[in-house]
């Protein structure tokens, strides 16, 4: 049977989160969903995420967005759920989006510090909101969308929505690419806001903090 869903999670070594985020995906959403981890790991992930029923999907080579569009390219379910493999995505959020998505073309799972209660994550999300990543945040704003993170890979789309976006990015300024072609089409977003989770396995680990050359790219983007 077809279906209804797509959750689509992109992974690179995430051995030490992924069974954590499949395992918190809402079962009542699972019957209706397939799962398919789009993976360039050289460790144990996506033995890990076969073992929670998973269909892996090896990307030799690209970064996050490529991964992203070849995963929606083999998906079967006409709304697609985005979330990332490290844990910060809480899983359990997710009927949230689909709620809100209902009412719009695009919703966006955001992070935010009013919904935080970890002291840690939430002096985190502060200075990453107002520190490296404040110049993005003031130029996204500008064009249209004033949201708590812009940057969260945690979002819902209908599929014929998502193509109409012909996305192209390769790596991680695919969400950047997404907000801004969604506002250019007119696109209504919907924002679900999520607490600050931190990094299970280390906070120090995030790809973008470890690649401040994809950060100059999602600058230069929203430019």
């Amino acid at each position: 049977m077809k279906p209804k869903y797509s959750i689509i999670i992109p992974t690179k070594n995430e051995e030490d989160t992924i069974a954590h985020v499949l395992y918190n995906i809402p079962n009542e959403l699972k019957k209706n969903s397939e799962i398919i981890v789009a993976d360039s790991s050289d460790d144990l992930t996506p033995h890990i995420a076969k073992s929670f029923g998973a269909t892996v999907i090896k990307i030799k080579s690209g970064g996050k967005g490529k991964a992203v569009r070849i995963a929606v390219g083999k998906s079967r379910g006409d709304t697609l759920i985005f979330l990332d493999g490290d844990g910060t995505d809480p899983p359990t959020y997710i009927p949230h989006l689909l709620k809100k998505l209902e009412d719009c073309h695009l919703a966006l799972g955001c992070r935010d510090e009013k919904k935080t209660k970890d002291k840690l994550g939430k002096m985190l999300f502060l200075i990453y909101k107002f520190g490296f990543v404040s110049p993005f945040f003031k130029k996204i704003n500008k064009l249209g969308l004033n949201v708590s993170d812009p940057l969260a890979g945690f979002r819902a789309i209908r599929k014929s929505d998502f193509k109409r976006l012909d996305l192209q990015s390769n790596n991680f300024e695919l969400e950047t690419e997404m907000n801004i072609k969604a506002l250019h089409l007119g696109f209504k977003i919907g924002i679900v806001q999520i607490p600050v989770t931190l990094r299970r396995n280390s906070i120090f680990k995030s790809k973008l903090l470890l690649n401040p050359k994809e950060l100059i790219k999602i600058i230069k983007l929203s430019s």
